[in-house]
């Protein structure tokens, strides 16, 4: 296989004249544009790849107008969730020749308009946003200046970008209410996440419905927190200061989980033989706790393949129809809501 030039490194004209084609067809046909026959294309990718042609990042992107780069914006780059969701991400778009740019806003709304503003001036052909709750009016006023394809994961903003995929927020949180009400508790409390965002807001409304469905007393027992083990421990010992304290507490996150086993430990109410907990996330540790944790499973990294997929498609389509995608969430019973093992 011949690879390079005797003048060093291949060029688009050594790659043309070897497969017989003019520059701009080879051109052309590298870049996935025009119409050729399957031979025509076949012959310049072989000689492309006999070669060893690199065509040049920047010459490509002013011939096309694209910079084949992606803006990927995080609330936390430390939460295994974001981790997850950008490797499934990012293998999606390296299949289709994508490079990610990636911006953790640290869940505060000025950073992350700050983020948007740079993935702009670098002219990224899309974004990926986790938003931290930024009103769609300053969304808008960033995205005036440079108009770019925007997917949403894990959150809305009502009436802006192109896409949005989420979790099924709603069935993962029935699930947890309806089995903790067929072991017969009917004093359900529950640690909400913050109120401004997507996930914590269809969470806690997906909660109040189950519980009125399964007639349990809950109302009194909701107690919003931020997304912290500190918040969620806090939260609980406040739960268990009650007369009667509740029977059983649904977490819905990880974190707030943790949290509430710490609270209970620290005032030593076993599990579940005092208190039931349930959790909507699975961290890895949740087999190992003890008792180890009934939780909600899903794939955070399918969650970001999807939003990927979905922001390519808008890139190449220009579609401005926005869709909503939502990845499939199940129930894995353990021993920590009074089970006997997992199912």
């Amino acid at each position: 296989m011949t690879r390079g030039t005797s003048e060093g490194r291949a060029t688009l004209a050594d790659v043309a004249r070897l497969a017989g084609v003019s520059p701009s067809t080879a051109s052309r046909a590298l870049n996935g544009l025009g119409q050729f026959t399957p031979e025509t294309r076949a012959a310049v990718l072989a000689a492309a790849e006999d070669l060893g042609f690199e065509p040049s990042p920047l010459a490509r992107s002013l011939r096309t107008q694209r910079t084949h780069t992606i803006g990927f914006v995080v609330p936390d780059v430390s939460s295994p969730f974001y981790a997850a969701a950008l490797q499934g991400a990012q293998r999606e778009l390296e299949r289709e020749g994508y490079r990610v740019m990636l911006m953790d806003s640290e869940q505060d709304a000025p950073r992350e308009l700050a983020a948007l503003r740079t993935l702009l001036t670098h002219q990224v052909d899309g974004l990926l946003v986790s938003t931290t709750g930024i009103s769609q009016e300053s969304f808008e006023t960033v995205l005036s200046v440079r108009r770019a394809p925007c997917v949403f994961l894990d959150t809305v903003l009502e009436g802006a970008g192109d896409g949005v995929v989420l979790l099924d927020n709603h069935a993962g949180i029935k699930l947890l209410v309806r089995h903790l009400a067929e072991h017969g508790h009917r004093r359900i409390a529950v640690l909400a996440g913050p109120q401004r965002e997507t996930s914590a807001i269809e969470r806690l409304d997906a909660f109040r419905e189950e519980a009125a469905a399964q007639t349990v007393e809950a109302e009194q027992l909701v107690r919003v927190c931020r997304w912290t083990h500190e918040s969620g421990k806090e939260q609980t010992l406040d739960l268990l200061a009650l007369d009667p304290p509740p029977t059983a507490i649904v977490a819905c996150s990880a974190e707030l989980a943790l949290g509430c086993l710490a609270a209970c430990r620290e005032r030593d109410v076993a599990v579940p033989e005092e208190i039931a907990v349930a959790c909507f996330d699975d961290p890895y540790v949740a087999p190992l706790l003890e008792p180890p944790l009934t939780a909600i499973a899903y794939e955070p990294g399918e969650l970001g393949r999807l939003a990927a997929s979905l922001l390519l498609e808008r890139i190449r389509s220009g579609d401005g129809d926005r869709s909503e995608v939502r990845v499939p969430v199940r129930l894995i019973v353990r021993r920590s809501c009074g089970c006997d093992g997992e199912r």
